[in-house]
């Protein structure tokens, strides 16, 4: 638990220097998805960050709310896909890290474009099926924000996995914010905010840097 602590007080530090640095993105669902996604690939899923598209053998992890990106881009770059630098980059032009992850950048990682809401549930069902079809033990695991789910496609996408009795597939809801220094508590207007000059030094006096920052 130290450790993984550690990586996500880390993590959250690489959120609000990306978001600030870009001087746009989403802090709130990725501060308050920080711990997930720690637990996630530090601790329970099987992958391999030298990256294999097909994912032959691994866990899978399909992000359906992309604009939390800063996180996922941190998580991935902090355990091993790509070099932590690149976070520096994050939302510039030319940058392969996106506002919401493409897979047209060819980003380690990334199996799946995530720009528009309510269609992970789909594409984490059909991973699973196939997985199932290649008789592999492995897992598929997808996030989701708590809005997109109001969306049918998700609906009729779980009834098609309770029919198939698709049983391999770990879907979680997206916590809405997560506090850092009571500049972002459970305001919904933190959604997609970045932190000014300021902000930033407080927040990041309350996230010890525990790794090395980019």
């Amino acid at each position: 638990m130290p450790e993984l602590k550690d990586i996500a007080l880390q993590i959250r530090r690489d959120i609000v220097r990306m978001v600030h640095g870009a001087n746009s993105g989403h802090p709130g669902g990725s501060l308050g998805c920080t711990d997930f996604f720690t637990a996630l690939y530090f601790k329970i899923m099987k992958h391999d960050p030298s990256f294999n598209m097909n994912a032959e053998g691994e866990d899978v992890f399909i992000l359906s709310n992309g604009h939390i990106s800063p996180v996922f881009y941190s998580t991935l770059a902090r355990s091993g896909y790509f070099d932590v630098k690149e976070l520096a980059t994050f939302r510039k032009i030319d940058s392969r890290l996106q506002g919401h992850p493409a897979t047209a950048e060819h980003l380690p990682g990334v199996r799946v474009a995530s720009g528009s809401l309510g269609q992970g549930m789909s594409v984490a069902i059909g991973a699973a099926l196939t997985k199932k079809l290649n008789k592999e033990r492995s897992v598929v695991f997808s996030l989701h924000g708590d809005g997109e789910l109001d969306e049918g496609q998700n609906w009729e996408a779980i009834m098609f996995a309770a029919h198939h009795k698709v049983d391999n597939l770990i879907s979680t809801v997206d916590w809405n914010h997560q506090q850092i220094d009571g500049t972002i508590e459970n305001d919904h207007n933190w959604h997609g905010v970045a932190p000014n000059d300021e902000q930033l030094v407080k927040a990041l006096a309350q996230l010890p840097e525990t790794l090395g920052d980019y």
